[in-house]
């Protein structure tokens, strides 16, 4: 071999040697294995605020036993959901150490104005502590750093999905349930008009063989009533679920002065009013039951045929 191509055999091997170093899978160094935070517990937080790097937030804070959301006028927080949370952040450990430098923070996506997620602990001598949740190199690992050091760690028992910034993953997101075969009458007012739905006495020796048959009340002679129709549309009304909670006042942008739709829910014991106010500018609607005193967003898909539906829609047309 000559010796020019001695040396550039020699300038290669270097080259596939530096590749190696720079791009070879890197395990985590060993760290101290202190905890992030040595002398927290979790009965020392008492507020809690998620943000994440899409501009979402969410303050949750602790109230006697549970939490709430003061944002919302208080609507009511798991509580269980939470302190599961802060059980983690507390049990955060420095066993894995990453990198020790500041210039790394951007790259993990652990730094003060770039992250996936910041959490804010309030505590209860007034102080504050926050950790930052970055990068994934693994589906079940992620790397984290505590505000005020240079290290970043990574941890197997918290990841960036479990700490939502949005407020429908930290309550109980049933807003409004009723089982549909309890109810006795269910009437819908909206644009179209207004309708009422009753259902159909089952035949003797036909009670629990299947779902409940539905009917209009003021079918005309030669009508169909599209029992699957109207049990749909009825389903929809009888089972809302919260996409965000607003508060208990009311205000102008809600709608409820010029609803989209009210239903009318009766059973034997009780009678439920929804109203379906205003689309939201995210698409949602503001709706309102008489059984809760707090307004609430909910997806417009869930609840759309309540504002939409005309008698038409619940007719068996000739053929079907």
């Amino acid at each position: 071999m000559k010796r020019h191509q001695q040396i550039l055999a020699g300038v290669l091997l270097v080259q596939l040697v530096l590749i190696a170093v720079v791009f070879w899978p890197h395990t985590a160094a060993s760290g101290s294995g202190e905890r992030a935070f040595p002398d927290l517990k979790t009965e020392d937080v008492v507020a809690l605020r998620i943000a994440d790097s899409d501009g979402n937030s969410v303050y949750l804070r602790r109230s006697g036993d549970g939490w709430i959301l003061p944002d919302a006028e208080d609507y009511p927080a798991n509580a269980s959901t939470i302190t599961s949370l802060l059980d983690k952040v507390v049990g955060l450990t420095s066993d894995r150490l990453v990198t020790r430098t500041e210039a790394s923070h951007q790259r993990l996506q652990v730094g003060k104005d770039n992250f996936v997620r910041r959490l804010t602990l309030e505590l209860a001598d007034g102080s504050a502590q926050i950790l930052y949740l970055g990068t994934t190199p693994q589906y079940t690992t992620t790397h984290f750093r505590v505000e005020g050091q240079d290290e970043t760690y990574l941890t197997s028992a918290l990841t960036s999905w479990e700490v939502s910034a949005l407020p429908a993953s930290w309550i109980q997101v049933g807003y409004l349930s009723v089982p549909v075969d309890s109810l006795l009458q269910v009437t819908l007012e909206n644009a179209q008009g207004s309708l009422t739905f009753l259902p159909v006495e089952a035949a003797a020796g036909e009670e629990g063989t299947a779902a409940r048959e539905w009917t209009l009340a003021d079918l005309n002679a030669g009508e169909t009533a599209d029992s699957a129709a109207i049990r749909s549309v009825i389903s929809q009304a009888a089972s809302v679920a919260v996409n965000k909670p607003l508060g208990k006042t009311e205000l102008p942008a809600y709608g409820m002065a010029s609803p989209n739709a009210v239903v009318t829910l009766k059973t034997a014991d009780q009678v439920i009013t929804l109203t379906i106010g205003a689309q939201t500018a995210s698409g949602n609607y503001v709706v309102k039951g008489s059984n809760s005193e707090y307004f609430v967003e909910t997806t417009a898909y869930t609840i759309e045929k309540l504002v939409t539906s005309a008698r038409a829609d619940f007719i068996t047309q000739p053929g079907q």
